[in-house]
């Protein structure tokens, strides 16, 4: 995800299902299809051993090609708990929790963002779910996803990659004007390591427990309000850091310039007007950036022929939550192609 975007995605997703410091709790009062969808997520999917450890890998619907959904930093499968179910009624559908994350075992040290596409393609394969797929990627997990297709490139039929950053994304951003006075980047990997020691030595009802996540509202399912503390843990914060830290280098740029012939691909943009209401620092940042994103994911959109890139209007960083029909039309699209229906 866009680590400059945290801020903005607790404003925005507090709206709906959120995971601390970054992605995903719930909405007002949610409607009841909506509680329903969420409590699915209360539970493991399929834990998939891949040599010692096991994955969580939710899969429902049926039919190929299979989409395969990944989140962004903070976040894990909970996150497509409104548009999975959508996806579903077209073909199988498998949402993915990196090692640490959600219901998935720790790895034995805390991975960097190149460890991630061969847990996920070691997990499917172990699973016995065949190529080529269909990978949509948020934030980060679009990051994951182009490095999934670069290293593999005949098991991707089409990729679906929402608000995505630049592979070397610290880097940039250290170079962008006002980035310190509206994110205080500086402080993004201390605040995980402190919060990973808080998760060790602390107690879920703690002060200081409680400000390293976000608390689910007073309305949530009982189900998931129970289980919700065990979920950040050191090893989940560690790995955070290590994510971040990955994204300091410029070793993996490749994978912003790939070429993936005709495949189907669509890159959705979150619209900036609409990112960080109450924040006027981080607005400001915002619109002096605008124009570099959009460019940024109009060229991503350019490593196919057949590449299109939509701005969602009234949707932040979060789309997947914001505007989820979206992530469906965007998944519609590529399987329409796949299927020989014609280039929008």
């Amino acid at each position: 995800m866009p680590a400059f975007a945290l801020r903005s995605i607790l404003t925005a997703l507090a709206a709906a299902l959120l995971l601390p410091t970054g992605e995903v709790v719930f909405a007002q009062p949610a409607a009841t299809a909506d509680a329903e969808r969420m409590l699915a997520y209360a539970q493991p999917g399929r834990l998939v051993d891949i040599g010692g450890r096991r994955i969580n890998l939710r899969c429902s619907g049926s039919g190929a090609p299979t989409v395969v959904l990944v989140s962004g930093l903070a976040s894990w499968s909970p996150v497509w708990y409104k548009t999975q179910p959508e996806i579903a009624k077209r073909t199988r559908v498998c949402s993915f929790d990196r090692a640490s994350y959600g219901f998935s075992d720790p790895a034995p040290q805390p991975q960097i963002v190149p460890d991630v596409p061969e847990d996920l393609r070691a997990t499917l394969k172990a699973a016995q779910i065949p190529g080529p797929y269909v990978l949509v990627g948020h934030s980060l997990g679009g990051v994951e996803v182009r490095m999934f297709a670069q290293r593999w490139p005949k098991e991707v039929a089409g990729m679906v990659i929402v608000d995505t950053s630049p592979a070397g994304e610290m880097l940039i951003e250290a170079e962008l004007p006002g980035v310190d006075d509206a994110l205080s980047l500086e402080n993004m990997i201390p605040r995980n390591l402190e919060c990973a020691l808080v998760a060790a030595r602390e107690e879920p009802s703690s002060t200081k427990f409680k400000d390293c996540t976000l608390p689910l509202p007073s309305d949530a399912p009982a189900e998931l309000r129970q289980i919700w503390p065990r979920f950040f843990t050191l090893d989940y914060f560690t790995t955070r850091a290590s994510l971040l830290s990955s994204l300091a280098t410029h070793r993996h740029d490749g994978v912003d310039h790939l070429n993936l012939g005709d495949k189907p691909l669509v890159v959705l943009s979150m619209d900036v007007d609409v990112c960080c209401p109450g924040n006027p620092p981080e607005n400001r940042f915002w619109q002096n950036y605008k124009n570099q994103w959009y460019a940024q994911h109009a060229a991503l959109a350019r490593m196919s022929s057949r590449g299109v890139h939509h701005v969602i209007e009234g949707s932040g960083h979060s789309i997947m939550l914001d505007k989820p029909q979206a992530i469906t039309d965007a998944v519609d699209e590529v399987l329409r192609q796949l299927s020989g229906g014609a280039k929008p």
